[in-house]
């Protein structure tokens, strides 16, 4: 049987989840808050702001592909689940047992070391309790911040994917492509971030130390 994923994920500041409907209006106002700088990089954010009903509606698609294992789209919420403080993805690519992070953080978040930390999670999460012998991140070219995550959680720049399909609809772009193997991942700060994970049920999720 395959292990159960992580519904919930606590951090020692942020709390990552699947999303759920009340969540909605928090996404609403972080993506309308955050439109200037997601613009670059996200096709999708040229339609913000969008109504909450239509928030809703990506919410229940985002919760269907979770519930199935497909895509795992994460909300990443302060300790006290108030505000919405960035996104992030665990996204299925096609090999069993491979994954790649996507995310972003609300502007009013940047700097505080917010995506190194959420991203940590899904590392630990990923490595630890799904079994995965890989984890990839794939960065448009000149997207610095983003790329600077993935270099301080020790993932490998195996190259620059030239003029590749974006997944969100958007043109070709050049894309840098980072991977970090099974084998790599105790050496990777990510290991010693302290994680908790709990299932569907809330209950906690052994495997994490």
């Amino acid at each position: 049987m395959a292990p159960s994923p992580a519904y919930l994920i606590r951090t020692e500041r942020l709390v990552l989840r699947c999303y759920s409907p009340e969540l909605a209006p928090l996404r609403q106002a972080a993506v309308a808050a955050t439109r200037e700088a997601l613009l670059p990089w996200f096709t999708w954010a040229k339609d913000e702001p969008r109504p909450v009903a239509e928030h809703l509606q990506l919410v229940r698609q985002l919760r269907g592909k979770f519930d199935l294992d497909q895509n795992r789209i994460h909300a990443v919420l302060d300790g006290e689940q108030r505000e919405l403080v960035g996104e992030l993805a665990l996204l299925a690519r096609g090999e069993e047992r491979a994954r790649e992070l996507g995310y972003w953080v609300h502007s009013r978040h940047t700097g505080k070391g917010v995506a190194t930390e959420m991203v940590s999670a899904l590392v630990r999460v990923g490595f630890e309790l799904d079994g995965l012998e890989r984890m990839d991140i794939q960065v448009a070219v000149g997207n610095e911040a983003s790329a600077a995550v993935a270099r301080r959680l020790g993932f490998t720049l195996e190259g620059t994917l030239r003029q590749r399909a974006r997944g969100d609809g958007g043109p070709a772009e050049d894309t840098w492509y980072f991977s970090l193997l099974a084998s790599e991942y105790p050496k990777s700060p990510a290991a010693r971030v302290p994680v908790k994970a709990y299932d569907f049920g809330g209950v906690l999720l052994p495997g994490l130390v």
